[in-house]
């Protein structure tokens, strides 16, 4: 997966904001409870990936890949953790909570993340 820009990563974490409405919306057939569960799971994970985004590519200078990619890795592990303290705040205060849903929309979320990539990239190739 080869980003080439910081606008095509803003456009992937914008994505994964829209489907995780979408999701939420979709959802709405089956309960409010569940539409509800639903975009709150799409939410953390595009909220921790918007995170580990800014915190990873801010300031990114292609001239020192050490310290990208030291960024990166705490960036990765402050975003497990976040998205941890999300699920736990979920799971604690939102009542009723379809725990399928929640789990399900954040999976489709994560997902997101690679079938984009392979598109922009088969869409640079062509």
């Amino acid at each position: 997966m080869q980003l080439t820009g910081n606008s095509q990563i803003r456009t992937i974490i914008a994505l994964q904001f829209g489907v995780a409405l979408a999701i939420g919306l979709v959802l709405l057939v089956f309960g409010k409870a569940t539409a509800w569960s639903g975009l709150i799971g799409g939410l953390i994970a595009a909220l921790a990936n918007g995170y580990f985004a800014y915190r990873s590519f801010t300031r990114y200078r292609a001239q020192e890949p050490e310290r990208l990619a030291r960024r990166m890795l705490g960036a990765e592990i402050q975003k497990l953790l976040l998205t941890g303290l999300m699920f736990v705040l979920a799971i604690v205060y939102i009542s009723p909570l379809n725990m399928g849903a929640l789990l399900g929309s954040y999976l489709v979320i994560q997902v997101v993340v690679p079938l984009v990539a392979t598109l922009f990239q088969d869409r640079q190739q062509s």
